[in-house]
């Protein structure tokens, strides 16, 4: 018995400085990355709201689809389920709301899902779907002119939905019944088109969001086929890339926005997410999560972003639209 105890004391005491000497050892630190973080919890967004819209003129916001921001921090909206379009002041106060139905000059059939943009002079470019044309404001509201007839064919629109303008006023709308992106002048005329129906590689199947950067390169989202393309300025396909794959679940994009340093913003429409990529796909950073309790983006849709660090994203589902200050 006394020879078990002390056979058993010295294994211990042999593990012990085996132990200690192993840890005396110095051993090289393990390469650390620098963190990403993919999931800013809504809470420091919520710190860094500047604004929330969700009426105008004691009428709320009814499925509201496409924001964009002028060079004086006016911010517009297309209030798609009131058939009309807001423009306020950058504290969110009404300046003029154009909301004639119809389908004359000026007047609008129905904007559902109907993108919009700003060009450098400040003329404001409306996806008026529902009468098959966009139409061309000046910052006032006044009617300049419209361009589009029904059908596929070049210039025709079946449901036109995103649209943005370039450096250079160019203009661009997505359709996800005609599925190729076309290009215009900045008075309409057609420039080119590319695209067509399928799910390969620089096909379209229901494309909503465009952006295009200082380069020239443009971004389309393709809610049907779940993935980014990036195109050079002639069209031509350069690459593609998923969203949510961070999270382990396919993403659903929606709105897209550049920013300065060609970074790639987009809307994940059914995660209730944003994410921001690098201009070649690389993901950066994501916040949102529609399961939370407040705070959320309930089916996010367009997006802007501002030269004072704000982006401006459309909840559609929670009938707003909601303005934080970038981190």
């Amino acid at each position: 018995m006394k020879l078990f105890n002390k056979t058993f004391i010295l294994m211990v005491l042999f593990t012990l400085s085996a132990c200690a000497a192993q840890e005396s050892v110095p051993t090289e630190p393990a390469a650390t990355a620098t963190p990403i973080p993919t999931e800013v919890p809504m809470s420091e967004a919520i710190l860094n709201s500047v604004l929330t819209i969700k009426e105008a003129d004691n009428l709320p916001l009814k499925d509201p689809y496409g924001v964009a921001v002028d060079s004086e921090g006016n911010i517009y909206i297309s209030d798609s389920g009131n058939s009309r379009i807001l423009k306020l002041d950058s504290a969110g106060n009404l300046l003029a709301s154009w909301n004639k139905k119809g389908s004359g000059d000026g007047e609008f059939n129905s904007m559902g899902f109907g993108g919009l943009a700003v060009d450098k002079q400040n003329n404001v470019f409306v996806v008026d779907n529902g009468n098959h044309r966009i139409q061309k404001f000046d910052g006032s509201g006044k009617f300049i002119l419209a361009w589009g007839t029904e059908g596929t064919d070049e210039s025709q629109f079946v449901r036109a939905i995103g649209t943005t303008v370039d450096k250079d006023g160019n203009v661009y709308v997505t359709d996800d019944g005609n599925p190729f992106v076309q290009k215009f002048d900045n008075d309409g005329n057609f420039l080119m088109r590319f695209g067509g129906d399928g799910k390969d590689n620089g096909q379209f199947s229901h494309a909503t969001g465009i952006a295009v950067d200082d380069n020239g390169n443009i971004f389309v989202a393709d809610y049907e086929n779940k993935k980014v393309q990036k195109f050079d300025p002639q069209g031509q396909f350069i690459r593609t890339w998923n969203m949510g794959d961070d999270i382990g679940a396919k993403g659903t994009p929606e709105g897209i926005a550049i920013d300065s340093q060609g970074r790639v913003y987009i809307s994940d429409y059914a995660a209730g997410r944003m994410q921001v990529f690098s201009n070649d796909g690389e993901m950066l950073w994501a916040w949102g999560n529609q399961n939370l309790a407040s705070g959320h983006f309930s089916r996010p849709t367009s997006i802007a972003l501002d030269n004072k660090g704000r982006i401006y994203i459309v909840n559609q589902a929670g009938n707003s639209v909601d303005v934080y200050r970038l981190p």
